[in-house]
């Protein structure tokens, strides 16, 4: 956005305040007006939209005047599941998400008359927000750019706390309320996800299971242990042993052979993480501390380590060799599973929608619990997923939370239904069971702060567990402790520096 025309608004607005002596708030309204409201002198009187769970308030004496909303973006990763394209859409084309996106860029057209420009860095987002952030302007009016980032531009004092800007309410559901609340320090958020995006839901873990293979060995329905509060851990390692085979005949198991799991060493933490282990909690004031060491994480980390570490009956993708194709090990497992080679597979949403085209009958089903007393299910995230933020050299970031707020708003209405709804119960959910366990398995994304901020490098040390067929995490947690205690003494105190 350039300068000119917020000052020509303000100019304006302050005219059209100063004619009518009226003191109506600039960044809430009871109403919804339209975006000529500051250039015609005119504010309709109508009521805010609304949603079962929220309440969307525009402002109502912006007009952006057709300039352009430039928010960055990483790269498109060939055969990755990060193709962010969020805010792309510059024709119709029957694609139901292009489609919805399509519909969203013209309400905003409509609403503020902003343009929004999706603009794909050729290097990292990360280097930039940096180059613009020291440059002193406002190229970029919001980034979007990997979790595991954001923290490191907070830090560096670079980023708006989004809790301070009136034009987003970050209460609204179109905000995932698990990062809200957990990605926050000393009641600060400098980064939010939710129904601004769909790449953060591609990157939710889940299960997939082939359901013939189920029915053909006589074995109980992951649908009816879910149902009856019996989806453990125990109950997933039962149903998975016994179906791995030779199928060749060569006396190697390998990638041409039977599973009964598909994983890969890195998603131990995922399924540690559903079982109800954390790395940190927060205290009275929104600080971060160690919880990862107790009874009940020793518990989970025997019993899956037990399942990941058993070669008669989990394949990692770790393990593969002599891949056909020239394609990925995850790519590759989706070929496994769709030749009804794997009974059970861990995987992302964006890889479970690429079962569209599978003959046999798949459901979809979330991690397993530790045991029938944990109260919820939990579902990590890919470190790739993107979060919203705004650079601290916006000329006014009330502006820039507006927009994000629309895109945010219209993101829930009109974008996650066609996501949802059309391709994911439509096309890859193909019973009513899988479309309940879609609901779980959304409502119940986790962004533990451990795992945001890498502490420990506990992926790699939990994959290196997987790998090495044994967990010395008990004798390993003294040195984990001191390195972990010491990440986050550096990130609050950054955070402290930023914050005075």
């Amino acid at each position: 956005m350039k300068i000119s025309a917020r000052i020509l608004v303000l100019l304006l607005a302050a005219c059209f305040l100063f004619a009518s002596c009226d003191s109506a708030p600039g960044t809430t309204s009871e109403n919804t007006g339209n975006a000529t409201a500051a250039v015609t002198g005119t504010v309709e009187e109508t009521v805010p939209e609304s949603t079962e769970e929220g309440s969307f308030e525009p402002l109502t004496d912006l007009n952006m005047n057709g300039e352009e909303f430039v928010i960055i973006v990483p790269p498109s990763a060939a055969g990755a599941w990060n193709q962010h394209m969020d805010f792309d859409a510059p024709e119709l084309n029957e694609d139901p998400v292009n489609d919805a996106n399509y519909e969203r860029i013209s309400k905003l057209k409509e609403l503020y008359n902003v343009t929004i420009v999706n603009k794909v860095t050729s290097g990292k987002v990360i280097d930039d927000a940096r180059k613009c952030h020291n440059a002193g302007d406002n190229e970029y009016d919001a980034i979007h750019l990997g979790i595991t980032e954001a923290p490191v531009l907070a830090q560096e004092g670079f980023l708006v706390d989004l809790n301070t800007l009136e034009s987003m309410n970050l209460e609204n559901p179109w905000y995932n309320q698990s990062a809200v609340e957990q990605m926050s320090i000393g009641g600060k958020l400098f980064f939010v996800l939710g129904d601004i995006s769909t790449v953060d839901n591609d990157g939710i873990g889940c299960i997939t299971f082939n359901k013939g293979m189920i029915e053909d060995g006589n074995l109980t329905s992951p649908y009816d242990l879910i149902k009856e509060n019996k989806w453990t851990i125990d109950n997933f390692y039962e149903l998975c042993k016994g179906y791995a085979y030779d199928l060749d005949g060569d006396g190697d198991m390998n990638i041409m052979d039977r599973w009964g799991y598909l994983t890969a060493y890195s998603s131990i933490f995922l399924q540690l993480n559903a079982c109800g282990v954390r790395i940190v909690e927060k205290d009275e004031d929104d600080l971060p501390h160690l919880c990862i060491n107790s009874s009940r994480t020793l518990e989970a980390i025997e019993k899956v380590l037990a399942l990941y570490i058993d070669k008669q009956t989990t394949f990692h993708v770790n393990e593969m060799k002599n891949i056909p194709g020239g394609v990925s090990g995850w790519q590759y497992g989706n070929n496994m599973f769709m030749e009804g080679r794997v009974m059970f597979r861990e995987v992302s949403m964006y890889r479970a929608i690429q079962c569209r085209e599978m003959e046999e009958d798949f459901g979809i089903i979330p991690y397993p619990k530790l045991d029938s007393e944990q109260e919820n299910y939990a579902h990590s995230f890919s470190t790739a997923t993107p979060v919203i933020c705004i650079l601290s050299t916006a000329d006014d970031p009330e502006v820039n939370g507006a927009v994000i707020e629309a895109l945010s708003y219209y993101g829930r209405t009109i974008v996650r239904p066609a996501y949802y709804d059309r391709v994911l119960k439509g096309l890859v959910a193909r019973d009513e069971d899988s479309e309940f366990c879609l609901d779980l398995i959304f409502d119940t994304a986790d962004y533990d702060l451990g795992l945001v901020l890498n502490l420990g490098n506990l992926i790699s040390v939990f994959s290196g567990y997987v790998n090495a067929r044994q967990s010395t995490f008990a004798s390993d947690y003294a040195s984990l402790e001191t390195t972990m205690n010491s990440q986050i003494a550096d990130y609050v105190e950054a955070y402290e520096n930023v914050l005075n």
